[in-house]
């Protein structure tokens, strides 16, 4: 087996007609081209797949129903299908991954689909007279089946690399310690009885009717049956580092998740501590005040027990601070605690972190105007920016302060669940006029982003 291809030293050489060298490759040397080739075309193949969402999730899913193993199939085994057609209609072997692909989609998918994918995969080979290759599909995709079908050992197929020297001595080192052998021993020993079985049918089988490399030397036929278990195992790295990273981010999403459910339990009892100390001050000198506060509290509590999502509406979050400024102006008075309120309506349909600003205007209540003679007022304020961001404020005209302000609870839930939620992206701040009154400063996207600092 002989090809020749051309170079030319330069295009005046071309135009004078000026002699042109030839590069003649051996029938070895040709398959070692092609056994490259094919390595290289599997991981395009693997890496194109990958950047699909779609695929991703499939390949994330720990274990994928029916459906999504069909599909899996389809689509992998169809790109195997279009290679193995190239092969018999045009001659190029370059783009044949027939039997590593097959073991794949078994190894992956169960014994049923790579079994289907073997007889999908077999059509061109049929057409071309190679009769053996539906069989030998057919069963390259069970082996691949019987192998990846136990859960508890299938985050061991992930392990397979290219580096088959390392993987070999991974697997004695089990078999000695564990005293079993790994799947990966098993993906490695399949693969190699495989295509040293396909081989051997190639050479024996006169005509030939199973298409498989048959090189003049023995070392030659030990690259073509370790490029094969290379095919198998480059989609598998692959594939496995976008595993890693979707798992990595669910943990963090996760995380994230824990955290917002650890502040929503540390403000609540806050807020409920705070309010019920209220009602217990006005229960021996006004009891029908405390009543009120108590009833007014039921209220809350009941609209906090519905509320379980870390974000909810602002059009919300505005009703809860109307609901918890009235039970405070049940203790002080209408005329110690008023509310103004100045709400771009473009906004009230954003999501914000459940509870983001009651503690700011219980902190404004309780350290601002409630220490003055004549309390005061508040002024809630939200306004819808033009780079599509949010801008909060929340200010009061109490007595201020001067320093550093010392932190409690409220604040700081408030300030760490911007942190959480938004990342870099959200603003905090709080500004502060001795004898004026203070002012929260809040600002943050519509969109929330992945960002977390």
């Amino acid at each position: 087996m002989r090809i020749t291809a051309r170079k030319g030293y330069n295009y005046e050489s071309f135009k004078k007609g000026a002699d042109i060298t030839r590069i003649t490759l051996s029938g070895d040397q040709y398959v070692l081209f092609i056994l490259f080739f094919k390595m290289g075309i599997m991981a395009s193949i693997a890496g194109a797949l990958v950047t699909s969402n779609f695929f991703k999730s499939l390949i994330y899913l720990p274990l994928r129903r029916r459906r999504e193993n069909l599909q899996f199939t389809l689509i992998f085994g169809s790109l195997l299908a279009c290679g193995a057609a190239v092969r018999v209609l045009v001659g190029y072997e370059g783009v044949d991954l027939s039997l590593s692909g097959v073991f794949l989609i078994g190894l992956l998918s169960g014994v049923l689909p790579g079994m289907s994918a073997g007889v999908l995969v077999s059509l061109p080979g049929l057409y071309g007279g190679e009769w053996l290759a539906l069989p030998f599909l057919v069963v390259c995709g069970a082996v691949g089946g019987v192998i990846g079908r136990d859960p508890g050992r299938r985050d061991e197929l992930w392990n397979f690399t290219p580096f088959l020297a390392k993987d070999f001595i991974r697997s004695i080192k089990i078999m000695k310690n564990e005293h079993r052998v790994d799947v990966s021993a098993l993906v490695l020993v399949s693969v190699l009885s495989l295509d040293i079985l396909r081989t051997v049918m190639a050479i024996r089988v006169e005509p030939a009717v199973l298409f498989a490399f048959t090189p003049d030397f023995f070392l030659m036929h030990i690259c073509v049956w370790g490029a094969t278990l290379v095919c198998v195992a480059i989609p598998l790295k692959i594939w496995n580092n976008t595993r890693v990273e979707l798992l990595l981010e669910e943990q963090r999403s996760a995380a994230i998740q824990a955290r917002f459910d650890a502040l929503r339990r540390q403000i609540n009892p806050h807020f409920l501590f705070n309010t019920l100390n209220t009602a217990t001050s006005c229960l021996w000198s006004d009891p029908d005040k405390a009543r009120s506060i108590l009833v007014k509290l039921s209220t809350i509590l009941r609209r906090l027990l519905h509320n379980t999502g870390d974000f909810q509406p602002l059009s919300r979050e505005i009703e809860f601070i109307d609901d918890y400024v009235s039970l405070e102006q049940a203790r002080f008075g209408t005329d110690n605690i008023r509310m103004e309120k100045e709400i771009d309506p473009r906004v009230l349909d954003v999501p914000v972190p459940s509870m983001l600003l009651q503690p700011l205007v219980e902190n404004a209540i309780r350290h601002g105007i409630s220490l003055q003679v004549g309390g005061g007022k508040i002024v809630l304020s939200v306004t819808r920016l033009e780079d599509d961001r949010i801008s909060i404020r929340v200010g009061d005209d109490g007595i201020g302060f001067n320093g550093k302000l010392r932190k409690g609870v409220g604040l700081s839930n408030v300030q760490e669940r911007l942190r959480v939620a938004y990342g870099s992206r959200g603003t905090f701040r709080i500004d502060s006029v001795p004898g004026e009154g203070t002012e929260v400063y809040m600002e943050f996207p519509v969109e929330r982003g992945t960002e977390n600092a």
